[in-house]
This record gives structure tokens, sequence and C-alpha cells, in this order.
């Protein structure tokens, strides 16, 4: 089975702009009740930085499609400027891919900025999703929402990223130094041994450069747009939002409101964890969103409603 650390890294075309993925674990018998798993990873970061104990955990029960989106990592292109430009290449993407895997749709993992990014498309497209996971990411521009410390958007919009900066805003202080090193060393370390062998690309890094203003103007436009926000109570999907107890970058309450705007949304609250809380409890994460997937996870029964008489 291809893991994070030796899948095989892909390249397909859409709309003219070529794209980077991979095909981690194995396909279902049934696509039509296992679809491929999408991963949107977060901000600034591509294929090369998710965390194998994530990844290959997820990929023993299911197939895993890791992208990276257009202008980062591998993949060709500009960094889109809005998270409505996010989405369009992505459905660009899965509908070249999705008929070489014999399925029509995905459920979507989408964790911080894929969280973003994963709400647009089901708002866009929403036939391509089946069922979503939020992690570390809030709605759009609404009311009761909070806004994260001037010093923690510095950090992560820094020109020059930095690995001890990410940590502690990933991760609670107390376990900073054990649980974020450790992270931090596994995404940096998963890809080493493939980068640059067997016609492999070279390790991507955070994105830096031109494309991170781009970048920069999406995720600030994302905050400052109501109408996602306004459309989500329409997302008729089972969804499962999960947070850390103490998000800097994500503010808790404000994926408590995300999964308060969605009818179909369970909610759980990961205790001495901040935004980070997947790798933290990249086991009990995992076991949740597979277990959640799987249909194991209560849901409210639908009802277009009626009107009473008068």
């Amino acid at each position: 089975m291809a893991t994070q650390e030796t899948a095989k890294t892909q390249y397909i075309t859409a709309k003219d702009i070529k794209y980077a993925y991979r095909i981690i674990g194995h396909a279902s018998s049934n696509n039509a009740t296992t679809p491929p798993l999408l991963m949107l990873n977060h901000f600034r970061a591509n294929t090369d930085l998710w965390d194998p104990e994530v990844i290959n955990r997820l990929a023993a029960t299911r197939q895993l499609i890791t992208y990276d989106y257009a202008g980062m990592g591998h993949s060709g292109g500009e960094v889109a400027r809005s998270v409505k430009g996010f989405s369009q290449n992505l459905i660009a993407f899965l509908t070249a891919l999705l008929p070489s895997l014999n399925t029509t749709f995905v459920d979507v993992l989408g964790f911080s900025l894929g969280g973003f990014v994963a709400q647009q498309l089901v708002l866009d497209a929403p036939d391509l999703v089946r069922k979503l996971v939020l992690s570390g990411t809030g709605p759009s521009f609404g009311p009761h929402l909070e806004r994260p410390m001037a010093e923690v958007n510095s950090a992560i919009m820094a020109p020059t990223p930095s690995g001890p900066a990410v940590i502690d805003t990933f991760f609670p202080s107390f376990i900073a130094k054990e649980a974020g090193e450790a992270w931090l060393n596994r995404v940096v370390g998963g890809r080493q041994a493939m980068a640059g062998k067997d016609d492999e690309p070279e390790w991507a890094f955070f994105l830096t450069g031109p494309g991170l203003s781009n970048l920069i103007e999406a995720y600030l436009k994302w905050d400052a747009d109501p109408t996602p926000y306004a459309l989500l109570s329409t997302v008729q999907k089972d969804v499962l939002v999960t947070a850390g107890q103490n998000d800097l970058i994500v503010p808790s309450q404000n994926s408590y409101i995300l999964s308060r705007q969605l009818q179909r949304a369970n909610f759980v609250l990961y205790p001495g964890s901040g935004h980070g809380h997947p790798f933290q409890y990249p086991e009990f994460y995992t076991k949740q969103v597979v277990s959640f997937l799987n249909g194991e996870w209560p849901t409210p029964p639908f009802s277009a409603g009626t009107i009473a008489p008068q």
C-alpha cells in the first residue's frame, strides 16, 4: 500500500493548469458507499507537508487523494486570489480526475485553509461532495466570529516561514516542545527519502515568494465575505467539525459557529489542544474521521418542513 512516504507524485492537466496529486491507500470495492477521501491542506502547505501519522492511518481504511492547490507545492499555474478561485480550480481538477477513479464524487477533509476551500466547493458543486470533515477551520464573515491576534497572523504570513513560529501557533505552549517538534519533524522528514529520486520532484516547503501575496489576499477576502456564511444553512451534507480547545489561528468559537450554521453537523472539541489538534491526537482523530465517514455518527432526520394550518 502506498503511504505518505512512498506514494508517487502524479500530474493531470485541467483548464491549462498542471496539478500534482497522489493516490494513497486502497480503492474501495464500492465507490458509491466509500468514495475516495480528498485531503485539502492548510495555509502555505502542500502534499509534502501532510503528517504521515494522519495520512497513513486514514489510508489504512480507504483511498486518499492528496492535492496541491494551483501555484503551490508541485502544481503549476498561479495561486488563486480568492477562495472562490481555489474552488473553481478544484472543480476542474476533480472533473478531470474522478472518471479515472470510477467515481463521480468524493468525501472531503479540509484542514484550516482547506476547510475554507471545502466549504466553497460544496456550495459551488454539491454533487461532487458526499461528506465533509472540517478541522481547525471556520466560516467566512458573519456575526459573533472572533478574529485571531495580529501577532498570530504575522507569524503565519511572514515572508520567510519559521518552523518554531508555526509550532507556537499550532500547539499549546505546554506541549509545543514535545508534540510540536515531533509533528514538524514528521512532516519535514516524511518525503525526504523520495524527494528528487525516480522522477519525483524535489521536496517543497511552505509557500514563499510572489504566490504568498495572492494567498494572503484570498485568506483576507474570505474573512470579509458574508456570502459563504449566509449560504451554509443550505448545505445538505453530513459534516464533522473538529476544533482544538484554544485555537490561536482560527478561534475555537468560530468552529463552533460553523457547526451551528450547518444543519447536519457534529462538533467535537479536543481538550488541551489548539489548531494542530489532528496532529496532537492522530490516532484518536483518525478513528473519529473514519467512523464518521462510515456512517456511525448520529444524523438528523431530513425534513423539508411543513406549514401548520392557521
